[in-house]
């Protein structure tokens, strides 16, 4: 029996618009009230999940910044902002990217949007540097090693002392992939990336937050 479900935010409760939608919002408060402790987990930062978890009533910790940063009923960054910042000052200094918005807020990554066909560029000069890149499907992101959504989930797994079989993670983009490559249960919205819909154990034939709906309405075939 699932007793924990993992949601990514953007693309999966919400549209390609970043609309939430309104199914995925009753969706998710139906699994709390029978018992089902519900987290999120986004490559978005800690202003933002806090308000999800207030305003949606979110009754598990929330993960910004790729897993990098907790919030339950404190902030509690896992990484610095040293090491990712340091390489993002590079690629401007090269002119290879743009910074986002939210990066006024990040504790220990940096987002960003690449220029012209300099993606592959962007990578080869990573490797000079103790990070890991990211596409959310949103905007790319500059990470710590070892920051991922895997990293949130291990956390999550020792925080509420389950074994991995009792954990659903949905999700839909690139970014979702270390926290699908664990041995939980995994399902996906039909947006999906092909890369994740190859690793679910259920595959929602609707998309998005419809897609979430219909998954936690089988919570219990899992």
């Amino acid at each position: 029996m699932i007793e924990l479900v993992i949601l990514d935010v953007d693309g999966t409760i919400t549209d390609q618009n970043r609309i939430i939608s309104t199914k995925a919002i009753e969706s998710i408060r139906a699994a709390e009230q029978n018992g089902t402790v519900v987290s999120l987990i986004s490559g978005n930062v800690i202003p933002v999940m806090y308000a999800l978890k207030i305003f949606l009533g979110i009754n598990g910790p929330v993960f910004a910044e790729n897993g990098g940063v907790e919030f339950n009923t404190d902030i509690t960054p896992f990484f610095t902002i040293d090491e990712p910042m340091r390489f993002y000052k590079k690629l401007l200094e090269l002119n290879l990217c743009e910074g986002i918005l939210t990066n006024a807020w990040r504790y220990c990554s940096v987002g960003y949007f690449p220029k012209d066909e300099k993606v592959d560029k962007i990578y080869e000069l990573s490797k000079g540097y103790n990070v890991e890149l990211t596409d959310s499907g949103f905007s790319w992101h500059i990470l710590n090693r070892g920051q991922n959504k895997g990293y949130a989930i291990r956390k999550l797994i020792e925080e509420f002392s389950l074994s991995p079989d009792k954990i659903l993670v949905c999700g839909d983009s690139l970014n979702d992939i270390p926290m699908f490559s664990l041995p939980v249960k995994k399902a996906v919205p039909n947006n999906a990336r092909q890369e994740l819909k190859s690793m679910a154990n259920y595959i929602s034939q609707k998309d998005h937050g419809d897609g979430i709906a219909d998954i936690l309405s089988r919570i219990s075939s899992f």
